[in-house]
């Protein structure tokens, strides 16, 4: 009898007593929240914390060319863990944005591309993205299903009254594609923040950055984070620094080696890092995935991402910027 009270007042407490690192994900299949959704490419991955004290901002992530969103769980319930509701979306991604663009002299290549990826444009002959298959579509027809579907999590603040996405309640981040997709978007719209893992828009052939990366931000240049590693054979480190300097990083401060400086960083804006990736098979990408990418991202052996003080510098950054 007293092991089974026991049992029941300790069940009783982790009811009542706040818990940080208790994020709910799970998946979510985009033909599930618009039928006419086809190319649906992997399922949504959705994360939230219902002990965690609310932030009322979205963590938006896109995933990097022909990766999956449930490729990216940790980072998405390291950010539910500190209020944020958490997305990784999958939307189209099969073609590479630079590595069709690099054969082109055409610096609007790049943001023609995104657009039709993002809002289903006639922008670009080098795909074919309709309205129903672009990722704000997709964004949604997903925000109004999970309001549907758990009504108390506060999914529906991030529609706007015209049932629009609310783009200045979202920080929005992305692992390589997925990193130029959020840069663009804060480019468009007001957004509470842009983080870039191995990110670039930047013709290595003809080094120069693609045409979009000189136009007036609506969001402040002082709102957007970088970070790449060392090792990066996928985008080289010398174009991704060029790509910085031409974003406009430099006037925000140095490139700092979170390997050597902790916490706060700096407090900069672009940073590197030369860690081992948890996979060490040269013939793969995993060190342009060590950033962010579940199966590459180290962790250590209480089985948490070596990069968490890291992420949750880069998840508050923006919101001290202000």
């Amino acid at each position: 009898m007293f092991n089974r009270a026991y049992l029941l007042i300790f069940c009783l407490l982790l009811l009542t007593i706040p818990q940080n690192s208790w994020s709910m994900g799970f998946s979510v299949a985009p033909a599930a929240t618009d039928l006419t959704i086809k190319r649906t490419h992997g399922d949504h991955y959705v994360s939230v914390n219902r002990w965690a004290a609310k932030r009322d901002v979205l963590f938006l992530f896109f995933p990097g060319t022909k990766s999956r969103a449930t490729n990216y769980k940790m980072i998405c319930d390291a950010a539910a863990d500190m209020g944020f509701h958490a997305i990784s979306l999958q939307y189209i991604n099969d073609i590479s944005v630079n590595f069709t663009c690099a054969k082109f002299r055409d610096l609007d290549c790049y943001e023609n591309m995104r657009r039709e990826i993002l809002f289903g444009d006639d922008a670009s002959p080098h795909l074919n993205v309709n309205w129903p298959n672009s990722a704000e579509n997709r964004l949604i027809k997903l925000l109004e299903y999970l309001h549907n579907q758990y009504p108390l999590d506060g999914w529906d603040q991030y529609l706007d009254a015209t049932g629009a996405p609310d783009w200045s309640k979202m920080l929005i981040a992305g692992h390589s594609q997925g990193g130029g997709h959020a840069a663009l978007l804060g480019r468009y719209y007001y957004v509470a923040g842009v983080i870039m893992f191995a990110s670039v828009d930047f013709n290595i052939n003809r080094s120069l950055a693609a045409n979009w990366v000189n136009q007036e931000s609506a969001t402040d240049i002082g709102r957007y984070f970088a970070a790449a590693h060392t090792e990066d054979r996928t985008i080289p480190i010398a174009a991704m620094r060029s790509f910085w300097n031409a974003f406009g990083f430099r006037q925000l401060g140095p490139v700092i080696n979170i390997d050597h400086t902790g916490f706060p960083y700096g407090n900069s804006h672009t940073f590197i890092t030369s860690i081992n990736p948890a996979r060490l098979d040269r013939s793969r990408s995993n060190y342009h995935n060590a950033l962010c990418m579940d199966a590459d991202t180290p962790v250590g052996e209480d089985e948490k991402p070596l990069l968490l003080p890291f992420w949750r510098y880069l998840f508050n950054a923006p919101f001290q910027r202000e």
